[in-house]
């Protein structure tokens, strides 16, 4: 296949490297840069990865569709709660009839983590006793904190947690509002990326936890959307969240 990828750091190397090894034929590789390439000099296009920043998506979007590209992995953080970005990225992928695949994570197995989460939420949320939280550990340079994946843990467990209104970081220096879900964010080594999600009572407690060894879990991840989204000829053209590409992936439709 032919990839294009739209960002030059730790993981648009890593998945380079990736494709590579499989034979698959770069086009380009391009950070900042991209604005000096003509994109239909790459054209046609069947998987693009887009991992740069949250002000850079839009243009790269763009640029991707103008390459012809067919699917677009999008591993980006930091932009999904700006509905009006949200929406002009979608704008942009139906009308080339690109099919964007975003997500707070490429690892499968936290996604996968998500949904038992939530399953967690739905049987201890009904108990005070059992207060949750949510925990995350990342590399000292990570630049959204809290990070998106633990956002989007606390939010899918919210509406199960009868004792919880929101959820967020801690504020302030005395004792938390008792209705909020406490995301607590820690910055600090080379962590690629650890998540906790917790249930403490008086006498007892549990914890869920997640944790990647290295970036070679959101290489494959990303690698799977990419050659999912592209095999499925019913797969819409616009935005869709890896996780609904999963369950695509594993129930009959």
């Amino acid at each position: 296949m032919r990839a294009l990828l739209l960002g030059g750091g730790n993981m648009g190397r890593a998945i380079g490297a990736a494709l590579t090894a499989r034979g698959d034929t770069i086009v380009a590789m391009l950070g900042r840069d991209a604005a000096t390439t003509d994109p239909a000099s790459l054209a046609p296009v069947d998987i693009a990865f887009e991992f740069t920043h949250a002000d850079a998506i839009l243009a790269d979007t763009r640029f991707a569709a103008a390459a012809g590209t067919r699917v677009l992995v999008v591993g980006t953080s930091g932009w999904a709660g700006d509905q009006r970005l949200r929406d002009a990225v979608a704008s942009v992928a139906t009308d080339a009839g690109l099919r964007v695949i975003v997500g707070p994570t490429f690892s499968v197995a936290t996604v996968l983590f998500t949904s038992i989460a939530v399953e967690a939420a739905r049987r201890f949320g009904r108990f005070r006793d059992f207060d949750p939280y949510v925990f995350e550990h990342h590399r000292r340079t990570k630049p959204d904190r809290p990070s998106g994946t633990a956002i989007a843990i606390a939010e899918a467990m919210l509406p199960h947690l009868h004792s919880k209104r929101q959820a967020r970081l801690p504020e302030g220096d005395g004792a938390p509002d008792p209705e909020t879900l406490e995301v607590i964010a820690l910055r600090a080594g080379a962590s690629p990326g650890m998540h906790v999600v917790g249930f403490d009572a008086p006498g007892e407690s549990i914890e869920l936890r997640v944790t990647a060894r290295d970036r070679s879990a959101y290489v494959a991840g990303a690698l799977l959307a990419a050659d999912t989204a592209l095999a499925d000829p019913d797969l819409p053209a616009g935005l869709i969240s890896f996780a609904e590409l999963l369950d695509r992936a594993t129930t009959d439709h």
